[in-house]
């Protein structure tokens, strides 16, 4: 049952019907992450990239500052009530004291912490404020000095990944799929948004999804992790979900039985991709921007080039009531998959341009990682030129995040943002990676 809070981040966020409808009608409300102080407290290690999963240590000051000049430009969409920062959502559950007791004993057993440490948590010597800080960068920073981070008490590992919010959750329609990260280190960040999803007011009206109920009530064997970024609203009746590093094959197919045997969506459509970090989700390789446009990474999808497979596509639909597979798409692959049903995508835009060698380089930083706030108006990080010369020569208008500032957002189409992110994309995720959307206008 879901706890009554009553402060909010905003009424017009409790007023406004939570619906979800593609990946690309106008953004009405998201949540985001600016980085902030757990990116400080990750250590230079070997073994980096497995145990926070990022290869360097960004530069704060400018990750943030990026960040910042990227939240406006959705504010300007949405409106300040519309954009929500995961911090102010957990800090204001965190004001009810039950609440509070209950996520500082999931936490402390998730890191294994001694009683001392739990009742810290739990005491009157932290604000909510201060508790929300502390659990996301896994350190106290209350009696430290704004520029001096040596004092400060490490009581478990940060969670720098917090910032690409997509994968903590992923919003179908009225409904949000409960993440099962893959990875160790990202499993503080999916518990504390499974509080927020049941307590918070503004998620009241939710319909909670998760599918460890229906692995359990299956004795499923196998491994269930799932990650927003695998996970994709294309349309009212349909959801795309990638299988690979992040999210494996059984949790695809339970997700499947539970989304159309609840009538959520008609079909499944499942895309397999090689489970390897620099594909390590769906959003990484594709992502979709308008009713006709999309943005994909050649290698994996290419139906013409006759020395490459495109990732196999499978759809399930819902079958005497189980949810099973009525197209497999090979060799044709996901846009296969995608005519079968109606979508063309006649504007197809490759991650990289022709290049083999930008098609790789630019994959690596988030060139295929497009974040749609209104029908092909999207934002894309400056530095993949090559991706945004192929937009240009289709007709789009590129301007910064400075100059989309200046424009009416209701007014603008056909338009690419290019925002900084030197430092951003050194935490391996784009646009669409930094951000979870939870209402767009129907």
């Amino acid at each position: 049952m879901k706890s009554a809070i009553t402060k909010t981040t905003s009424t017009k966020a409790e007023q406004d019907p939570m619906n979800l409808p593609s990946e690309y009608h106008p953004l009405q409300k998201v949540v985001v992450h600016t980085p902030g102080p757990e990116w400080e407290m990750v250590p230079l290690e070997a073994d980096m990239a497995e145990s926070y999963l990022v290869e360097d240590i960004l530069f704060l000051k400018k990750a943030a500052s990026e960040h910042s000049d990227f939240v406006a430009c959705l504010r300007h969409i949405a409106g300040d009530d519309g954009v929500l920062q995961f911090a102010d959502l957990l800090t204001e559950i965190l004001g009810d004291e039950k609440v509070r007791s209950d996520i500082v004993g999931a936490v402390s057993a998730l890191e294994g912490v001694g009683l001392r440490t739990h009742d810290f948590l739990l005491s009157a010597d932290l604000s909510a404020s201060q508790l929300a800080k502390l659990l996301i960068s896994g350190s106290d920073t209350s009696a430290a000095s704004k520029d001096q981070t040596s004092s400060r008490r490490r009581y478990f590992r940060p969670i720098p990944n917090l910032m690409f919010t997509r994968d903590i959750g992923a919003f179908i329609g009225r409904a949000v799929i409960l993440s099962h990260p893959a990875k160790r280190v990202r499993l503080r960040e999916a518990l504390l948004a499974q509080y927020i999803f049941r307590y918070h007011s503004v998620f009241a009206n939710t319909n909670i999804i998760d599918i460890l109920d229906d692995a359990s009530a299956a004795n499923s064997n196998g491994a269930v992790h799932i990650e927003g970024g695998d996970v994709m609203a294309f349309d009212h009746e349909t959801v795309i979900v990638g299988s690979g590093e992040r999210t494996t094959k059984l949790a695809v197919e339970l997700l499947a039985q539970r989304l159309l045997s609840e009538g959520i969506v008609k079909r499944l459509i499942m895309v397999e991709l090689p489970a390897e970090r620099a594909t390590m989700h769906l959003d990484t390789v594709f992502t979709v921007i308008g009713p006709q446009d999309c943005v994909y990474y050649p290698p994996l999808f290419s139906e013409d080039d006759p020395s490459t497979t495109p990732a196999r596509a499978l759809t399930y639909e819902l079958v005497a009531g189980k949810a099973t597979i009525t197209d497999d798409s090979s060799p044709g692959g996901l846009f296969a998959a995608l005519k079968r049903i109606g979508y063309d995508f006649p504007n197809r835009f490759k991650c990289g341009g022709d290049s083999l060698l930008f098609q790789s380089r630019e994959q690596w930083t988030d060139g295929a990682n497009l974040f749609a706030a209104r029908p092909t108006v999207a934002f894309i990080y400056e530095r993949n030129i090559e991706t945004i010369a192929s937009f240009k020569k289709a007709g789009y208008s590129i301007v910064t995040a400075q100059e989309f500032l200046t424009l009416d957002p209701a007014s603008v189409e056909k338009t690419l943002v290019s925002v900084h992110g030197a430092e951003l994309s050194r935490g391996r995720g784009g646009a669409r990676c930094m951000t979870m959307p939870f209402s767009r206008q129907a």
